[in-house]
């Protein structure tokens, strides 16, 4: 029971002995006051009759008709006269007569117990008789119930008033109670917040108790994050550019061409400036700052064309080399151009390094080392040959110049219309190789054939057309899951545009809402960079999908994940890092050390860790000692198999 319910139960409980004993203290008060007051009224009457009777004839028939016609006309319950020896002369009575309103419990405790009224007659000098008389207490007893119940129905209506205000009063006094129970129930969700202080004592001590523990827990999780990031750029980062350093690039690469799409337009940028003009033998405050305006310059004209791409990384790569790279880009010349052309404005002093640019695109057959030595070789000849301009990979400019945007939007547009969709679901396994979920991923008929989303999703993008082909994909997971009844649950990756566009959020949001069995057997997962670029947006998408029953991940997780404003407050149910920091997992010391600290730190926030990119089946104990909740399987699942 809550406190609020037991306080009122108490509060019922004194009113009901307050009014009991009202009652009671009402009547046996007006009980003695009454019997006094009609003792002596008895007394009185019996007096008066006395003398009257002395004054009479002692005929026995007159007086006994004196009486009589006395007895009838008053309020008398007994009227009894006695001569000297104690013979009844005249004796009238009644028996008592109670009232039909009035209940008899009440005469029986509160009817008045009056002694009859005595005196003397006499004849003459000599005593004749004695009188005696007693008042009916009928209509006292009636009397007296009706002013008890108006009295009880009065205090029922004051303790009704009373209620109402002391109601009002009783939930301002424990409105800081209310809110210690939210604070408290937020430290369930590791989200700490602060409660204002009421004036009251005692809620005064527990409420600065809670504030005092909520800001020692937020603090800890700083200090955690913190530590992380600190441990990320010691082993991750250049100091001087602030960019990820060669080794990092590199499981970020592999991550990438082991574990990805490789049907979409994946593209590496390497930038080189040369170094006969001795840049980098400037001071070195100098030339870190000319270094981070490079970088500044560098994300600028990333930024602005980020409906161009899914996904970044930029590193350096050596001392005069940046390289960047880019998934699922469209028009990779036009980046070029606009990377080498800040690039130039940046070093356009004098005796500033010149600026060299290549282009290649990730073929599905390429390694890390075959990816860098094209680039690097284009690079090379673009050096050679002094070019004031990107040196583009020939496939990336016939891929631009041949697509057909007319074509492709047919395409797009007919998926949408007809549902040509489907998915490609890959098991995500805990440690004892149970299905956690599956791993959803869009797939779209294109000329009869069922391509991936990297294929298509650059074309998508550009046509505008990627939200709502995400919703169809959504859709379709909803019918399948009602239609083979299944009790397993499905991950979907959100795009940037599908977390930014209010119409399609809502129409997701009513489908979900029509469909709630369904609802709380899908996940929805958004890229770490996208929940760091648009925090409110994808709260508000955390919060919506929460309430509705939906699990909400993020994936690709651990370049920028401590940076994540309160990110105990959205409710995580999990991440998956990001298949990079897999790369060579079983002798990279360092992932070790940063992997340790991320999962302490997510485990924190009650947010399950799940590994990207895993290619053997031997680092159980690994994971264990890492705190690695699960793995993502590469292994298509059979569509037959999902049916539990």
């Amino acid at each position: 029971m809550s406190i609020i319910k037991e306080l009122w139960l108490a509060i019922v409980v004194v009113l009901v002995v307050a009014i009991i004993g009202s009652v009671s203290i009402y009547g046996v008060t007006t009980k003695h006051y009454v019997e006094e007051q009609l003792y002596a009224k008895n007394i009185d009457n019996a007096t008066m009759l006395a003398l009257t009777l002395s004054k009479l004839e002692k005929d026995p028939v007159t007086l006994d008709l004196f009486i009589m016609s006395q007895f009838d006309i008053g309020h008398y319950s007994a009227i009894t006269l006695k001569d000297a020896n104690g013979a009844v002369i005249s004796d009238h009575h009644q028996s008592f007569q109670l009232n039909q309103n009035s209940p008899r419990w009440f005469a029986k405790y509160f009817s008045p117990d009056v002694a009859p009224g005595i005196a003397q007659v006499s004849n003459g000098w000599s005593q004749y008789g004695t009188i005696y008389v007693e008042a009916d207490t009928g209509f006292i007893v009636a009397s007296m119930w009706r002013a008890a119940y108006r009295l009880v129905v009065g205090l029922l209506l004051i303790a009704v008033v009373a209620g109402i205000i002391g109601g009002w009063f009783l939930r301002k006094i424990l409105r800081p109670l209310d809110d210690v129970v939210d604070q408290a129930e937020a430290f369930q969700d590791m989200r700490f917040i602060k409660s204002k202080v009421p004036r009251t004592l005692e809620l005064k001590r527990v409420v600065n108790a809670m504030n005092f523990l909520a800001q020692k827990s937020k603090k800890v999780m700083e200090e955690e994050n913190r530590r992380l990031d600190l441990m990320r750029h010691k082993t991750q980062f250049d100091d001087e550019s602030g960019l990820a350093n060669r080794d990092y690039f590199i499981l970020m690469l592999k991550g990438q061409i082991a574990f990805r799409d490789t049907q979409g337009i994946n593209c590496i940028f390497l930038i080189r400036f040369t170094t006969e003009q001795g840049f980098l033998r400037i001071p070195a405050p100098e030339r870190k700052k000319r270094l981070r305006d490079l970088v500044s310059a560098i994300n600028s004209a990333l930024q602005l064309n980020n409906q161009s791409f899914t996904d970044s990384r930029i590193a350096r790569l050596q001392k005069n080399e940046f390289v960047v790279l880019l998934t699922e880009a469209h028009n990779a010349s036009l980046i070029a151009y606009a990377l080498y052309n800040v690039c130039t404005e940046v070093m356009c002093h004098s005796n500033d390094p010149e600026i060299f640019e290549s282009v290649v695109k990730i073929r599905p057959g390429d390694s890390v080392s075959s990816v860098l030595m094209r680039a690097d070789t284009m690079l090379n000849e673009a050096q050679t040959s002094d070019a004031a301009f990107p040196s583009i990979e020939g496939e990336l400019l016939h891929n631009e110049s041949t697509e057909n945007e007319k074509a492709w939007t047919e395409v797009l547009n007919s998926a949408i219309t007809h549902s040509k969709v489907e998915t490609f679901n890959y098991p995500v396994l805990d440690s004892r190789r149970r299905v956690i979920h599956y791993q959803s991923w869009a797939g779209v008929e294109i000329n009869g054939e069922l391509r991936q989303s990297g294929y298509y999703t650059h074309w998508a993008r550009y046509l505008g057309l990627l939200p709502q082909l995400e919703l169809t994909t959504i859709s379709y997971l909803i019918k399948y899951i009602n239609a083979i009844e299944t009790q397993s649950k499905f991950a979907f990756l959100c795009s940037e545009q599908f977390l930014l566009d209010n119409e399609i959020l809502a129409q997701l949001y009513y489908q979900l809402n029509n469909s709630q069995n369904a609802a709380r057997q899908l996940c929805f997962e958004v890229r770490e960079s996208t929940a760091n670029r648009f925090p409110e947006a994808f709260k508000q998408f955390c919060n919506t999908l929460k309430a509705i029953g939906c699990e909400v991940g993020l994936k690709r997780v651990g370049e920028s994940f401590s940076q994540l404003i309160n990110i105990q407050e959205l409710g995580l149910d999990y991440v998956k890092i990001d298949s990079g920091f897999m790369a060579d997992i079983d002798s990279n010391l360092a992932n070790h050390s940063f992997l340790r600290g991320f999962c302490s730190l997510a485990h924190t926030f009650g947010i399950k860790v799940y590994a990207d990119g895993v290619k053997r089946s031997d680092h159980h104990e690994l994971f264990s000692e890492l705190g690695i909740d699960g793995i993502v399987s590469h292994i298509e699942v059979i569509e037959h198999l999902l049916d539990d």
